[in-house]
């Protein structure tokens, strides 16, 4: 379908005839469009036709369902799941951007954000050797995989590792904590970007903080879920952690190309 005729068909499910500019966002495998809905600023997201690894609509509604009373949580005026007819899309307010906000003056907000995430327990799981199995089947098509290969195998081997080096309970998990899915509203921090999100392991998130907020590990170690674990043990916990975010990131970006 046209993407000027999907645009008119929102428009018409939505009871209003918005004026859709193109907004502008690196790196997303969605199109954005921002335009004026209910005397609003809004943004519509419009989903990638392809499957992307890793997400679930139907996850992300229910997940977005949860976390809509929270501060940190976007207003979403409305979600339309995929069908045969559709690749879906997702209204929601439009906020302020935080590029030139320095991390170091994000790091309190982003790691409150983090603390209340490990209160929610009540969410579709995020099952992860489903998508290890996803990528394992990306690969299996390639002509060239032996890079990626070793990248999953060591992967699904991390993951095993850090499952067994202590019991935390599985809490909510954004799975793609950076600057650039955070925005600002009045001052408040607003996380977008939920398609990864689910019930799933805190130490994904919290080596996010370290990485990419620079947090402290003993800020880290201080939030909920890890309070009751030894230095020692916290120590091996999030650098396994560091580890399987960065080459899941290399995998992801290396298979990307290829959805």
């Amino acid at each position: 379908m046209k993407q000027s005729q999907l645009l008119a068909n929102i428009n018409i499910q939505l009871s209003e005839s918005v004026q859709w500019k193109p907004l502008l966002h690196a790196g997303t495998t969605n199109q954005l469009y921002t335009g004026s809905y209910q005397e609003q600023a809004v943004v519509l997201r419009v989903n990638a036709e392809q499957q992307v690894l890793g997400v679930c609509r139907k996850r992300e509604e229910k997940v977005l369902n949860q976390i809509g009373s929270e501060s940190w949580a976007p207003v979403i005026f409305q979600q339309e799941l995929p069908d045969e007819t559709q690749s879906g899309w997702l209204l929601m307010q439009r906020y302020t951007t935080v590029d030139s906000t320095p991390v170091a003056e994000l790091r309190a907000q982003i790691l409150g954000c983090v603390s209340g995430f490990q209160s929610i327990k009540s969410l579709p799981v995020y099952d992860y050797h489903a998508l290890w199995n996803a990528y394992q089947e990306k690969i299996d098509d390639l002509d060239n995989s032996s890079q990626a290969q070793v990248l999953l195998n060591s992967i699904r081997a991390l993951m095993l590792e850090l499952n067994t080096i202590v019991a935390v309970e599985c809490c909510l998990v954004h799975h793609d904590l950076h600057k650039g899915n955070l925005l600002s509203s009045a001052g408040q921090l607003i996380i977008i970007d939920w398609e990864y999100a689910g019930l799933g392991t805190p130490w994904l998130d919290a080596a996010a903080l370290v990485s990419e907020f620079l947090v402290s590990p003993k800020a880290v170690a201080a939030l909920p879920a890890f309070r009751n674990i030894d230095s020692e043990t916290f120590e091996h916990g999030i650098n396994t952690a560091l580890h399987i975010n960065k080459l899941l990131n290399q995998l992801w970006h290396g298979l990307s190309g290829y959805a």
